[in-house]
């Protein structure tokens, strides 16, 4: 997922929200009392402003801050959008850092870009004198788990969902023969070699993993490759768009093919073609039943037109846990770090729209839910190797 370039021009980013004007704060000294002294607390944006997958993040966090105001009691929140003019993770995360009003991030969507990020947030040139936390909705790489104490996420490792998926490919798909075709980035990487080695485990063979590079790519080369190869089913840990461009390139070749793309997948799910398609969610509203996914689903039904994203869903669940444990007391940056690590080890889980929040000691997830998706409808080619049903039942994992 690609930064945008946008303006130099430094603008302060401003959000109206229940008529009100909401503008940052300017950056100052003395950023936890501040921030703790404030009537209004910020909760910040970690997203590149124009990159894939912003807006829902933007939407999930902006409809927190609304349910938190009115139902979480103590200050009042709002959010910090970044500057337009940001146009990379580590500009967007210096933003953030140093706006003493913001108690907090949600954010980065990507794997990538967090592992830029971290450094910042956690502010390791100072030893973390002014790091502030940064829960990531939809990071997914296992090289994040445990990798700094201000560091959280609400969504599953990708040892747990790529390793869960090689399993279900197994039983359901009863598959025995896969071809893997992967982002080249640090998600499409740990996507397909933890799907591997789950799935040799199992008894399958992998017959081969080919990367490849967003709008660097002749997928009919590839759709050759698997037609010569013809594989039991395909994994895809790569980006909706992309999906989509193999999957005709595969159709013209006339290869049927069980197609199953990771999480980075689900952008394509809109789209006619992608019809009979399986992709991996951490998200998906047929499934989601807790009280938070009550006022959540209708809430962003009503507002945008369309049911909530997996970004948008996990933006929110990211935004609550840090809303709740700021107005049960913890009202410094500090404050909050510790407090949003003792979920699960020892303080009660939080209620999210995907389910019950709380941290392994590494802060990662425990216990969500992996949901295997089959894109309803029936298009052109689509092998008839499927599993019953629009969907696969889901799954509660915890980690491995």
């Amino acid at each position: 997922m690609r930064p945008r370039r946008r303006s130099q021009a430094r603008l302060l980013a401003a959000l109206t929200w229940g008529g009100s004007l909401l503008v940052p704060a300017l950056t100052g000294c003395r950023r936890d009392e501040q921030a703790a002294a404030s009537s209004t607390v910020a909760i910040g944006v970690g997203a590149i402003p124009g990159a894939p997958n912003y807006a829902q993040v933007v939407h999930g966090v902006e409809l927190a801050v609304a349910r938190l105001n009115e139902t979480a009691g103590g200050p009042r929140f709002r959010v910090r959008l970044p500057d337009s003019s940001a146009s990379s993770a580590v500009q967007v995360a210096q933003q953030l850092r140093n706006d003493p009003a913001v108690i907090a991030v949600v954010g980065h969507p990507e794997s990538g870009s967090t592992l830029e990020a971290i450094p910042i947030y956690a502010d390791a040139e100072h030893d973390g004198a002014n790091g502030v936390v940064a829960v990531s909705p939809t990071s997914s790489s296992p090289r994040l788990s445990g990798i700094s104490p201000w560091f959280f996420r609400v969504a599953p490792s990708d040892a747990d969902a790529a390793g869960f998926t090689a399993r279900w490919v197994l039983d359901s798909l009863r598959a025995r023969r896969a071809a893997i075709v992967y982002r080249n980035d640090s998600y499409g990487r740990d996507w397909a070699e933890t799907f591997a080695a789950g799935f040799v485990r199992g008894g399958g063979q992998v017959l081969s993993r080919n990367p490849y590079l967003t709008g660097i790519v002749e997928w009919d080369a590839y759709a050759a490759l698997l037609a010569a190869e013809q594989p039991d089913v395909l994994l895809f840990p790569g980006d909706g768009a992309d999906a989509l461009a193999l999957r005709r390139a595969l159709r013209v070749r006339g290869v049927r093919v069980p197609f199953v793309g990771g999480d980075g997948a689900e952008g394509m799910k809109a789209d006619p073609e992608a019809a009979g398609a399986y992709y991996v969610a951490f998200f998906d509203e047929r499934h989601a039943s807790s009280a938070e996914a009550a006022a959540f689903i209708p809430a962003y039904r009503g507002r945008h037109g369309r049911a909530p994203d997996m970004f948008a869903a996990l933006s929110y669940d990211a935004a609550m846990v840090i809303g709740r444990t700021v107005a049960a007391g913890a009202r410094t940056r500090a404050a909050l770090r510790l407090a949003l690590s003792r979920i699960g080890n020892g303080a009660p889980s939080v209620d999210g729209v995907a389910g019950r929040i709380a941290f392994e000691e590494d802060h990662d997830i425990k216990g969500r839910t992996v949901v295997v998706t089959r894109i309803p409808g029936v298009a052109p080619l689509d092998d008839e190797m499927t599993v019953p049903g629009a969907a696969a039942p889901p799954a509660t994992r915890g980690r491995r």
